[in-house]
Formats: C-alpha cells, sequence, structure tokens
C-alpha cells in the first residue's frame, strides 16, 4: 500500500556542527516531475538525476508522479552530495517499497552512484556524533562505517542502496571484515635524536612540549630551527579519547583522514597559505589550518614569508583557543586550541647577522623582522636564539644526538597541572594563573623587575608566569622560585626594539 508523504532524517554540515535536517516527500497526481525545495545548491539540485538512476538500477520503481522534495528547515541553505540516500530512501518509503515502522530510528548520509552505489561524503563523523545524541542510528557509506565504529559512534554501514533497503525492510546487513587500522609510515629513526647540540633550544622545546607554550625560534639557516619543531611531536603525549574524537571531527568536516590513533596532530602549512587556508571558510566552510592543528601543533617555518594579515589572523585562536567565521551566507565556529611553533631567520639574507658575511643593513633587518606585528609576538611565550652550530659540536659523539626524549617529565608535568588546575597552564586565565601559580615573593619581585625594566605588557607578565610555573613542575617544585622565574625571563629576553639579528 502506498504512503504518499513520509521524513527521513539526515545532518547538514554548518563548520563541525551537524544540523538535524529533515527530508519530507510527497509524491502528488499530476504529470511526473522532480520538485526540489528548501534553499537546495546546484550539486544538490541535481540529485534529482542521481537519485532516479540509482533507484531504476537498484531495481526499484520510480513514481510516475509528481515528487515534491523538501529539505526542512527551509532557511538553512543546503549543500552538496550528502542527501541522496535520505531523498533516495523518502522516495522508496513514500512508495510503500520501504516500510515507514523503522524510519524514525534512523539518519541517512550519502551520496548516490548511477547504479545505487553509496559513497563517502565529509562531516561523516560530526553527523554520526549528533545520531548518536540524539539516540539514532546513522546509516553511512560502507567505507565510513570502520573509522566512525572506532570513534564510539552508533553507524551502519551499507554499500548499496538496495542494502539500506533490506536493512529497512528487517534483512541482517553481512558482516564484513574490518579494515586494517592506519599504521604511520615508517621513519629510520627519531627526529629528536638527530638534533646536535642547541641543548637551550632543547630545553625550550620540553617547557613549551610539558605546557603547551607557543615557541618562536630565530637563528641562521642550519641551526637546527626545523629539526626541532619536527621533533615536538615526539615529545607530547597521546590525546585523551575524547579529546582524539574532537579532532576526528574537524578533519572528517574537512574531509581528511584523522591523525593515527590518538596523536595529536601536527600542521606546517607553506607560507603562500592564504588567510581562507589558514583560518578556513570558503565557499562551503571547510576548517583550515588552525583548525586541523586543534588539540596539536602548527608549524609556521620561515614566519616573516607569511603574509602579515595571515598572520594577525592568528591573534584571535591564539588568545581564545576558536576562530568565528562570519560570511553573508553563514556564520561558523571552530575550534583552534592548537600550539604554535614558529621559526624564521635573523634576516632577509638568513645570515648569522654576527657575521661580516651579512649583506643586510639595521634598517633592512628591523623592517624583515616587523613583518610580524607586536601584539602577535606578545601572545608567544618563548621567544629564543637558536645559534649556529660550532665545529666542535658537529665532530665526535655530539654528532649523533645527546640526550633521550624527557618522556618523563613532560608526562609528570602535565599530570601535576591536570591535577591542580583540570588544564595546562597555557590555557590558564590570567586571574586563575595568578592565583594557583604560588609564586614565591623573590620570584614575583624578580619578574616585576622586568617588566619595568624592559617595558613588558601585562599579557607577556602572565605569560611568564605560566611559562615559570611550567618550569617549576618540571623541576617537581610546589612553588615558583626565582631560579623558574629567571629561566622563564630567559626565554622572552630578546629586544624586539633594537632587532634581535644581532
Amino acid at each position: 500500500m502506498s504512503v504518499s508523504l513520509q521524513s527521513i532524517h539526515t545532518r547538514a554540515q554548518i563548520g563541525i556542527e551537524a544540523a538535524a535536517i529533515t527530508v519530507e516527500t510527497h509524491l502528488q497526481p499530476g504529470v511526473p516531475g522532480f520538485v526540489l525545495v528548501g534553499l537546495p545548491e546546484s550539486a544538490l539540485r541535481e540529485s534529482r538525476i542521481r537519485v532516479k538512476s540509482a533507484i531504476q538500477n537498484s531495481g526499484f520503481p520510480y513514481p510516475d508522479q509528481r515528487v515534491v522534495v523538501n529539505l526542512a528547515p527551509a532557511d538553512l541553505a543546503k549543500e552538496g552530495t550528502r542527501y541522496d540516500l535520505a531523498i533516495a530512501i523518502g522516495i522508496l518509503a513514500a512508495l510503500g517499497v520501504v516500510p515507514s515502522a523503522r524510519l524514525p530510528q534512523y539518519e541517512f548520509l550519502g551520496e548516490l552512484s548511477l547504479y545505487g552505489e553509496v559513497r563517502s561524503v565529509r562531516g561523516a563523523l560530526c553527523a554520526a556524533l549528533a545520531a548518536r545524541t540524539a539516540g539514532r542510528h546513522l546509516v553511512v557509506p560502507l567505507d565510513s562505517s570502520d573509522d566512525l565504529s572506532s570513534r564510539q559512534a552508533d553507524v551502519v554501514g551499507v554499500a548499496s542502496l538496495r542494502e539500506a533497503v533490506d536493512l529497512l525492510r528487517g534483512a541482517t546487513i553481512p558482516v564484513r571484515p574490518l579494515r586494517p587500522a592506519r599504521v604511520p609510515p615508517p621513519t629510520e629513526r627519531p627526529v629528536y635524536g638527530q638534533i646536535v647540540g642547541q641543548v637551550t633550544a632543547k630545553r625550550a622545546l620540553a617547557v613549551a612540549a610539558a605546557g603547551a607554550h607557543h615557541l618562536l625560534m630565530i637563528g641562521p639557516p642550519g641551526a637546527g630551527k626545523t629539526m626541532l619543531a619536527r621533533a615536538l611531536p615526539e615529545l607530547l603525549p597521546d590525546l585523551a579519547e575524547s579529546e582524539a574524537v574532537e579532532v576526528a571531527a574537524v578533519h572528517s568536516a574537512a574531509a581528511l583522514p584523522a591523525p593515527v590513533g590518538r596523536r595529536p596532530p601536527f600542521r606546517a602549512p607553506h607560507h603562500t597559505a592564504t588567510a581562507a587556508a589558514m583560518v578556513g571558510g570558503g565557499p562551503h566552510a571547510k576548517p583550515g589550518e588552525i583548525s586541523l592543528s586543534h588539540r596539536g601543533a602548527l608549524f609556521l617555518d620561515e614566519m616573516p614569508h607569511f603574509m602579515p594579515a595571515v598572520l594577525d589572523h592568528l591573534r584571535e585562536p591564539l588568545q581564545s583557543g576558536e576562530i568565528v567565521i562570519a560570511r553573508a551566507r553563514y556564520t561558523v565556529r571552530y575550534p583552534a586550541a592548537f600550539q604554535l611553533i614558529a621559526a624564521m631567520n635573523p634576516c632577509p639574507a638568513g645570515r648569522s647577522c654576527q657575521r661580516a658575511s651579512c649583506r643586510c643593513g639595521s634598517q633592512e633587518r628591523l623592517r624583515y623582522q616587523r613583518r610580524i606585528s607586536g601584539p602577535l609576538l606578545d601572545r608567544i611565550d618563548l621567544h629564543i636564539r637558536v645559534s649556529e652550530l660550532s665545529a666542535h659540536a658537529l665532530s665526535g659523539s655530539c654528532a649523533s644526538g645527546e640526550s633521550d626524549p624527557p618522556w618523563n617529565a613532560i608526562l609528570s608535568a602535565r599530570e601535576r597541572q591536570h591535577a591542580r588546575q583540570g588544564k595546562l597552564n597555557s590555557a590558564l586565565d590570567p586571574a586563575t594563573a595568578r592565583e594557583r601559580s604560588r609564586l614565591s615573593d623573590p620570584a614575583r619581585n624578580l619578574l616585576l623587575a622586568a617588566v619595568d625594566k624592559q617595558h613588558l605588557s601585562a599579557r607577556s607578565y602572565d605569560k611568564m608566569v605560566r611559562v615559570a610555573r611550567t618550569i617549576a613542575d618540571l623541576s617537581s617544585s610546589e612553588t615558583i622560585e626565582p631560579a623558574h622565574a629567571a629561566e622563564a625571563l630567559s626565554f622572552r629576553s630578546l629586544n624586539w626594539d633594537q632587532g634581535v639579528a644581532g
């Protein structure tokens, strides 16, 4: 018996949010045709061709009536091919081919081929998590189901429209072997063990890893800045399961594979990246590099070569941990709690400006360094100089690396921070940092004297307190002592007003 009106549940993709969409299908008497309403974009308007061919090539009847499909809410723009499966199920349910009793238990997501195969779409994990919250199962393309299941999502994978219909008719979907988990590509040696010398830089890297502090390294080419930055992921512990799901959801919204296991992401965009590539957006609102670095690290090599306007877009997310993109057609919010690791040469020539071989004048050096704005520099916790390696450092046993990564100290410091305040030191607001830092009077006096002498901002003072707290945590100290404060000061002592090349 035909039921001419049916409602099917599916999900839109808005940023990393999966908004609930109802696909209402009505079969009306009259001249056969297909009408799609509800603010569909061009790719979605073409779904009538894909859906009709998929239904017929799967062996099901297609109605010889007027088919009206409404995507509600009608004031939300719909884009992409993600609604094909839901529209096809709605039409078959309106024809009576699919029993309607089980429809309220499921949501449907997927693109249809002309032969009825179900193809993957971006944002499947976001939709699966939202469907689980709503108490429904999500029917997804088979090639997405294994990864979504591993993220504790309640999904059913189907390879074709016919399998989706069989599922609603009560048939058992065949159990297929899970695909092998992705494994990281093999590497010959860990990066950290290949770093020669640079004791101070490696100490700064450990402090940055322990407290998730932002780090800027300045030094000539070949000093090891890039290698130091790429060693950071080796020092970071695995994410908690909830954090790993957050990261996977962001990558799903960008149609990219998530990091393997629970490893923090590490992104290194080229300096030609545009503002949209960095912060996200575009015609269909995809996450940018800063959101793909959420819960991980963003490495900007040759930082002054990025467009200044692109760099200034980092200021808000560095402070708030999220980015809000407002456009005429949409407003989306992306998470962006990333750790910034940046590297730059001391001058345009890239040489050590203490050497006579440098071709740069003082004003040229200052113009180069000032491509990075003061407000952005103020938000970076650690500023360090990476020196050229001496011949002695490059000779003998030094060339094979000098120490093992300080994993135990970093993990212990992070555990102390979570036990004390429930978050890492870099995430503390200024008031909480001052209340819970346990700053001794001599250490406080040392930091305040530096603020007066170097004309530092209140934000710089708060960042030095947080860094000193992390250094104390690495030393298993309950209070911040003068030695911890002095080391924090040494990581922020570069004189930008006079230039840092000398």
